[in-house]
């Protein structure tokens, strides 16, 4: 089809009041081939269940698949237009309930609207329903139980828009020879396709707008002067921007005099801005600082009548309407082109690249997506997104931020209540029914599934009693104890101290209001009162407006339960800011729009790390006052007394600090027991701790030094700073408590994260422990782990432990445990490694009780030269020789690339060997050719410190190290890659050289075989976990770990000769041993021979009784070949080896193949390419 008639069809679809013949219309042409059905469905014929919210549906069409797959279509009319909004699950169980009727379909299209507003704004969706599937018996069977569908939808209708639609279904509707399979339309509904787009273009705007600022010294004057930067202040004005479109979403902006909130057009900004351009005037200065700062930030009588603009503005407080900078006194200019123009967006042809322009295109929802209701629009979690997306790289590598995608949020908040409550309800001191225990199973039940439970249950409650028809969903033992578990939920106290744009706490925020709606129908009229009096809800004014307590329960957990902390300002602003509009989401009194708490003490800008000296005497008087001054200001909305309550808490704040700084010696900008002293008041540390804490972040010398000291119990050489963040999240933590961080996955084995290991195994309980992959960030190649820990020493426990490192981040099951590893087993893995399982651990001890590490012989173990400018100073000989350099500082070069096992590819490149004793002036050639990048040079770090001159490599190591022989590794690598070098190669930090001591009676190749070995192999992944990682670093301290069983010297020369012919069959110069059988296949055989006589060096005694056993075999036949002199003759003894090996009645061959099977539980896992979790 043309795409301006597929176009237009959508256009005639979407961008009105709904209408169903339009509907159809652009439904057949979507899916080409559409069986007719026409069926109305009312009254009666609809479950009692759903008869509150569907007036009547109909079924439209049957639609099959290419892949045999079919869907339902159908438009749904609602009974009144807000269960559009309010009753989404309602509506989604409704389409499931109808699939299940018709044939047991997991797919439909449907339009939902709804005639109380003639349609005016609908959706069109498309819900699929999943299964769980069991494993048993190696049967795969699908169970259908408890299994919520998930629902995407469009944002449609008049005052909607349709770019987003157009956009994402525009090649079904063109594409008229295929039919569009379930995969693509469901690609269709894409929210990151959407998602992406926008962020692209809200960051070409952040760039528009600062680079026009930085440009005015003017501007630039006015901002410092206000003690906020360009930056900081471009991201606030396009967040407040962001807000007000949400609130026009609302219909709360432009109200006439006498109209009322939620009434208005939601196109007032745009309105607005007509206006002020047809009238030849500045919108900022003329309109938008005054909206901002004077008809948003301040009460304007009881009506809120803004006279300048004519309409009633809402009054909101908070704080992100306050002026940075002195408004009334300096006019900034912002060009009215930055709000609207006509400029072509390069990547996708839309007209105007202005502020309004971009988000004026989009949908915006004032609906948090959450993991079954997804609208593809802008909802308020993309703040979040836009945060982690404004950082630029070196903003972002300096401090470690990175947006955490939401199924791992929402995982780690239920994951983390969960615990809490299971602990809470096993503690006698909160009085739980005796006669109905609180198992964990029925919390999990609770936290997972209660809010699918509400309109069910709420059914049950209004008849009265249950009944066979009719019975609870929610666990009896939460029902019956729903006033204590309900007041656990009042009262808890969660940080993130490394807030960012403050996913987590918007997260369990969501949780926590989500739960205590669950409980609701079930709290007993005496608790209920006392909880609405707790959030401050008087009887009068909850018979008046019941859903106001929804609000008055999120506010009070913002006000009681929330905390954070971020060392970024702007990231404070975004996290507020989210905090904000998760209250305007739930603000449905219209007539009463209450102002938003001021968050200043309760999300604080700060440095978590760095706090007051433990030792250092508190003043709890002064703590007392603060903390009293800081309730007072929470709510206080009058401009003045908020400004005047600020000044008095910040200036007792910094007096106390300034104290510290003069005890500790150090500069403090934020504590924990200061800022939050109320809970340790209250209860001696929060309840839960969770986030995701900065890693990479650089340290100044002196933040590394005082860390150091700070943090002992994680401090090993220079640690990540993640490391510093748990130990802090622990000493936050109640007893008992639970801190649950995402973190990089090295933290489960790198050496240098051992003592945080043993903090968090040895003295804290570590429940569980999720290995993620390289995909969890969009812009980050950190592969990481999710961990999950309890704040109490255990003697002997079992960490739940899970490997989805190959798994895609969308469609992992979080709650899968695949294995429980004891603590005792962890603590016998060197260095105290996590996800090793019992056996594989058991073979590393048997592996150990007959080896020596390499650590044992290794005479040196280090990586290759560090240039500081390999393009320079690595050069092929062929220039080299053109340009008639100097000999003597020639040496002749390998890098990573040219090493494989038993390989090494010679690219005759040679390296210019200078270090600070060379004297340059005496070889006039190579300083000629050097001077040209003199200034690049110059720059390195080691050249500007003066340690090296500007021609000298930056670590050149000894001559010695590379002359000498020795066995050479590729670095970067998942799996070690070695072969031996005897001609004296000098090598760049690309590779590891390990030279073995003389004394140490362990061959060289001997040495290589067992490196090169399927033995070590095992051993490496166990420990280091770096398998299918994009950048795997092999390192010199992993290397060390590894083994060479103990055998003699002349036991050792049967593996010399097999290294000997895997060196000639590896080597590229040699011709083929046969012309029938490639060199390769031939390297495969003897390598695969290799493996298993490595292993007899563990397990003999096994593989002997099992008559599987080959090494004595392997002795009586191979043949050494370095005494013949001719390569024709070397290759024919392999080749007579090989045939010898390769013969039916051969021990060799026949054993070989039945080897894993006889020793499954030890040979075989060894020399099989082991995935355990498969």
């Amino acid at each position: 089809m043309d795409k301006n008639k597929a176009a237009t069809i959508i256009e005639e679809t979407f961008d009105k009041a709904f209408d169903k013949e339009a509907f159809i219309r652009f439904v057949k042409n979507l899916l080409n081939d559409m069986e007719d059905k026409n069926n109305d469905y009312w009254g009666q014929n609809i479950k009692e269940a759903f008869q509150n919210h569907i007036f009547r549906y109909s079924r439209i069409g049957k639609y099959t698949d290419p892949d045999g797959k079919a869907l339902d279509v159908l438009v749904i009319e609602v009974s009144q237009e807000d269960k559009l909004n309010k009753a989404r699950t309602s509506l989604r169980n409704f389409v499931i309930e109808h699939l299940k009727t018709f044939g047991g379909k997991d797919y439909a299209l449907a339009a939902f609207y709804s005639k109380t507003d003639s349609g005016r704004n609908w959706r069109f969706s498309f819900i699929k329903r999943e299964h769980y599937t069991d494993v048993k018996a190696d049967k795969i069977k699908q169970r259908e139980e408890f299994t919520p569908a998930l629902r995407y939808s469009f944002l449609v209708g008049k005052d909607e828009k349709s770019h987003t639609a157009k956009r994402q279904l525009l090649p079904l509707l063109q594409n008229v020879c295929n039919n569009p399979t379930i995969e693509d339309i469901e690609k269709a509904f894409s929210i990151e396709v959407v998602t992406d787009e926008f962020f692209g273009q809200y960051k070409d705007l952040f760039f528009r707008i600062s680079e026009h600022l930085n440009a005015d010294s003017r501007i630039k004057s006015i901002v410092d002067k206000a003690d906020t930067d360009i930056s900081r202040f471009t991201k606030k004005l396009l967040g407040q921007i962001v807000f007000l479109y949400f609130l026009q979403k609302k219909g709360w902006l432009g109200v006439l005099k006498n109209g009322k909130w939620g009434t208005e057009r939601k196109d007032f900004l745009q309105s607005l801005y007509n206006k002020t351009n047809a009238e030849g005037k500045n919108f900022f200065n003329a309109c938008l600082r005054y909206l901002f700062y004077e008809a948003l930030a301040r009460q304007h009588g009881e009506d809120n009548y803004y006279a300048r603009l004519d309409c009633r503005i809402p009054f909101l407080n908070g704080g992100l309407f306050e002026a940075d900078y002195d408004w009334e006194k300096f006019e900034i200019e912002l060009p009215n082109t930055l709000f609207r123009n006509n400029e072509t967006v390069s990547k996708t042809s839309d007209i105007g690249t202005g502020i309004l322009d971009v988000f004026d295109r989009y949908n915006f929802t004032i609906r948090e997506n959450e993991p079954l209701e997804k609208e593809v629009a802008i909802d308020p979690e993309m703040l979040g997104k836009v945060f982690e997306n404004m950082l630029e790289i070196t903003e972002r590598k300096s401090k470690g931020a990175f947006y955490t995608p939401r199924e791992i949020v929402h995982y780690m908040c239920q994951e983390s209540l969960i615990h809490y409550l299971d602990n809470a309800c096993s503690d006698s001191f909160y009085g739980l029914d005796s006669q109905s225990p609180v198992a964990k199973s029925d919390i999990d039940d609770f936290v997972h599934n209660g809010f699918f439970y509400i309109e069910h249950d709420t059914r049950v409650g209004n008849k009265g009693k249950e009944t066979d028809t009719y019975s609870y969903k929610l666990p009896e033992s939460i029902r019956k104890n729903a006033d204590i578990i309900d007041k656990l939920l009042t009262d808890i106290k969660i940080c993130d101290p490394a807030i960012g744009s403050g996913a987590f706490p918007v997260g369990l925020l969501n949780e926590l209001v989500t739960l205590q709606l669950v409980l609701f129908n079930h709290l007993s009229n005496s608790y209920l009162s006392q909880k609405l009096n707790v959030i401050g809800l008087k009887p009068e004014e909850y018979d008046r407006n019941p859903e106001k307590y929804l609000y008055r329960v999120k506010r009070h957990n913002i006000q009681e339960s929330i905390y954070g902390v971020d060392i970024d300002a702007s990231a404070i602003d975004i996290a507020r800011l989210r905090l904000w509009l998760s209250l305007v989401v739930d603000e449905e009194d219209f007539d009463n729009i209450e102002t938003l708490p001021n968050l200043d003490y309760k999300i604080v800008c700060g440095n978590s790390l760095i706090g007051m000296p433990e030792s250092m005497l508190r003043d709890d008087n002064i703590k007392d006052e603060i903390e009293k001054l800081k309730d007072t200001f929470f709510a206080e909305n009058n401009e003045i007394r908020k400004k005047e309550l600020r000044t008095i808490i910040n200036k007792k704040l910094r007096a106390l600090l300034d104290s510290a700084e003069e005890f500790a010696g150090y500069e403090i900008d934020f504590d924990f027991k200061l800022f939050f002293s109320e809970v340790w008041k209250k209860r001696d540390g929060f309840d839960m701790v969770i986030g995701n804490p900065p890693y990479g972040a650089k340290l100044s010398t002196q933040e590394k030094i005082l860390l150091k000291n700070m943090y002992p119990d994680v401090h090993m050489r220079t640690p990540d700073t993640f490391n510093y963040f748990i130990s802090k999240g622990l000493s936050l933590l109640k007893q008992d408590k639970t801190i649950s961080f995402i973190v990089p996955n090295n933290l489960l084995f790198q050496h240098e994260n051992t003592k945080t290991r043993a903090l968090l195994i040895n003295a804290n309980q570590l429940y569980r422990v999720i290995n993620l992959g390289d995909n969890t960030f969009a812009h980050a190649d950190v592969p990481t782990c999710i961990f999950v820990v309890i704040k109490r020493q255990v003697e002997n426990y079992e960490v739940a432990y899970s490997d989805d490192r190959k798994g895609n981040i969308k469609n992992i099951d979080f709650y899968r445990v695949q294995k429980l590893i004891p603590k005792l087993d962890i603590n016998d893995v060197p260095d105290l490694v996590i996800g090793v399982s019992s056996g594989h651990i058991k073979i590393m001890k048997d592996i150990e009780a007959v080896s020596l590490k390499i650590d044992d012989i290794a005479l040196e173990m280090a990586s290759g030269i560090s240039t500081g400018g390999d393009k320079v100073f690595r050069i092929t000989k062929q220039f080299a020789k053109e340009n008639n350099f100097e000999l003597e500082l020639l040496k002749p070069v390998l890098i990573g690339g040219e090493i494989d096992k038993y390989k090494i590819k010679n690219t005759e490149h040679v390296i210019i060997y200078t270090d600070r004793s060379t004297d340059i002036h005496s070889y006039k050639t190579i300083e000629k050719y050097l001077y040209n990048y003199k200034s690049a040079l110059e720059k390195r770090s080691e050249a500007q410190k003066g340690v090296m001159p500007w021609f000298s490599l930056n670590r050149q190591r000894y001559p010695l190290l590379f002359e000498e022989k020795k066995i050479i590794m590729r670095q970067t690598s998942d799996s070690i890659r070695a072969s031996i070098d005897i001609d004296g190669f000098y090598c760049l930090d690309s590779l590891l050289i390990l030279k073995v001591k003389e004394d140490s009676k362990i061959f060289h190749k001997y040495a290589l075989v067992m490196l090169n070995s399927k033995l070590n192999n095992f051993v490496y992944k166990n420990i280091t976990q770096e398998e299918g990682r994009t950048f795997a670093q092999v390192k010199p301290q992993n290397v060390r770990k590894l083994y060479v069983p103990k055998i003699s010297i002349e036991k050792q020369k049967v593996f010399e000769t097999l290294c000997d012919y895997l060196l000639f069959l590896n080597n590229a110069k040699n011709n083929p041993v046969n012309t029938r059988i490639d060199n390769t296949a031939l390297s495969q055989f003897f390598q695969e021979i290799v493996d298993v006589c490595v292993v007899e060096l563990i397990y003999g005694k096994e593989m002997e009784q099992k008559e599987v056993n080959i090494l004595k075999y392997v002795r009586e036949s191979i043949k050494p070949i370095t005494h013949l002199e001719y390569e024709t003759q070397q290759a024919r003894e392999i080749f007579k080896v090989h045939y010898e090996w390769s013969q039916p009645e051969s021990k060799i061959r026949n054993r070989m193949k039945i080897i894993s099977l006889m020793c499954p539980e030890t040979v075989g896992i060894i020399l099989s390419d082991y995935e355990e979790n498969k």
